[in-house]
């Protein structure tokens, strides 16, 4: 990599790290360009040479959080066998991670609408995590583990499920989260799983 092209990734990747804490502050609506460029020591133009807009700017981090959140989730499940204790060891990383960024893509969305560009850019940065989640839980379901429900269904609530703990969580401590999600696991495996069935 050249030395020019080298600056420009470290440039983009300060805006990029700057701007999260400015959108996880103020909102999406409320961080103006004129914020992150103070915030970054960069003029308008080099902040536009590396995004478009201030829309440009955010999908490029919501899709960034959710690769970083993905990659670390895939390492971690790969430790295990079952479906039952990925679910476990999932509650423990839902419970660990911070996401300052998952009120602020509803606040996106209402900005910009679901139907515009941006929205189903957003839109589709999610699925592609909702499609990983769903395979997960049709494993679980051709292994046994779990009942033999609508796919696409089980697959929303379950994720729903996790993502509402995570966020109405936020002001436990982490041993109180985690002890949350070990328990929220255990009562939606009582539900969802099979080993209760006769």
């Amino acid at each position: 990599m050249s030395k020019r092209r080298y600056e420009g990734e470290q440039t983009k990747k300060h805006i990029v790290d700057k701007a999260k804490i400015l959108f996880s502050q103020k909102g999406y609506v409320s961080t103006s360009i004129q914020d992150i460029c103070a915030a970054t020591g960069c003029s308008k133009g080099n902040l536009y040479y590396h995004f478009k807009s201030k829309e440009d700017l955010f999908l490029c981090l919501a899709e960034q959080n959710f690769t970083e959140w993905s990659e670390q989730w895939e390492k971690i499940s790969s430790e295990y066998e079952s479906i039952t204790e990925k679910l476990y060891a999932y509650g423990d990383f839902i419970a660990d991670i911070e996401r300052p960024l998952h009120s602020i893509e509803r606040e996106f969305i209402s900005t910009v609408g679901l139907d515009s560009e941006a929205g189903q850019k957003l839109f589709a940065i999610i699925n592609i995590s909702f499609e990983k989640f769903k395979k997960f839980m049709s494993e679980g379901i051709a292994a046994g583990e779990l009942k033999n429900e609508n796919l696409f269904e089980l697959t929303f609530i379950v994720s729903s499920f996790y993502s509402g703990l995570s966020r109405y969580s936020n002001l436990m401590d982490k041993d109180a989260r985690k002890a949350l999600f070990h328990k929220a696991t255990t009562l939606l495996l009582q539900g969802i799983g099979t080993r209760n069935e006769k």
